[in-house]
């Protein structure tokens, strides 16, 4: 599948689920209780910083969350997440990803309130444009980590904040991200 054909069916399947999963959560599919299965996603945007390739480098840019998982109690959550970030530079597309385990701790059990996240994981970044003289087959992989805040601002909805860190062979990446998000429990 050429790279911008799977940047459009991610991207699309990202806004279907974040649109769905309310959806799901009131038509039986879930509970309402965090405690068990959760599934949601997200967009926004990341104001994208690296240093010393070049020199310093920066970019904005969209972003976007998956997040699949099982929350233990109604206050914690341990799951798998795929916060990926596209931008433009040097007028050629790139996408740069972190497939992280992550963790949620709410600081109420149920209803509005502030959350505390993070995880950890692997890394990679490619370049999306076929025929372009700096195209790469593979991505550059390396370590990735994030930490941040929420808050839950309805049963289904949150906003989040948080440090993306990445760093493949060519050095760090560092990602302020601000997203809405959805969340079926």
């Amino acid at each position: 599948m050429k790279p911008r054909i799977l940047v459009v069916v991610l991207v699309s399947f990202l806004v279907l689920a974040m649109l769905a999963a309310p959806a799901f959560a009131q038509g039986g599919l879930f509970d309402g209780q965090r405690k068990g299965f959760i599934l949601g996603g997200g967009l926004g945007g990341v104001y994208l910083f690296w240093p010393g390739y070049g020199g310093d480098r920066q970019n904005l840019a969209f972003t976007s969350n998956f997040k699949v998982g099982y929350a233990p109690s109604n206050s914690f959550e341990v799951y798998f997440t795929n916060p990926l970030s596209f931008y433009m530079d040097d007028q050629e597309p790139y996408l740069i990803g972190a497939t992280c385990v992550g963790v949620t701790k709410y600081l109420k059990p149920e209803g509005k309130g502030v959350f505390l996240c993070g995880g950890i994981g692997v890394t990679s970044y490619w370049l999306l444009e076929a025929g372009s003289p700096s195209y790469q087959d593979h991505p550059f992989d390396g370590f990735g980590a994030f930490g941040g805040i929420g808050y839950d601002i309805g049963k289904h909805w949150y906003i989040q904040a948080d440090l993306l860190y990445t760093n493949v062979e060519f050095g760090p990446k560092w990602g302020f991200r601000l997203t809405l998000n959805t969340l079926a429990f």
